[in-house]
């Protein structure tokens, strides 16, 4: 059962953390080109970027979120799979 719940919970938060990914690469692309590649590479650059429209965006804070928390769903499912 454990094992079921697992690749469940595995799968889920690929098919989230890969969605989310995309959708904050969209948003940052809509501002400018540059955003967009650095986005690109590291999700959390609009976040941290100094000089970004999208840190007043709540749109990319509620991507970020599901991102995050979908790093935390693989985290906790490569865990039952490991007990299980």
């Amino acid at each position: 059962m454990m094992e079921i719940i697992g690749k469940i919970l595995l799968f889920g938060g690929f098919l989230v953390a890969i969605v989310s990914q995309i959708c904050i690469i969209a948003l940052a692309f809509k501002n400018r080109y540059y955003e967009g590649l650095s986005a690109l590479a590291a999700p959390m650059y609009a976040l941290v970027s100094s000089d970004s429209d999208l840190r007043k965006d709540t749109n990319v804070r509620i991507f970020i979120t599901l991102w995050l928390l979908s790093l935390l769903t693989i985290t906790l499912s490569a865990h039952l799979l490991a007990i299980a």
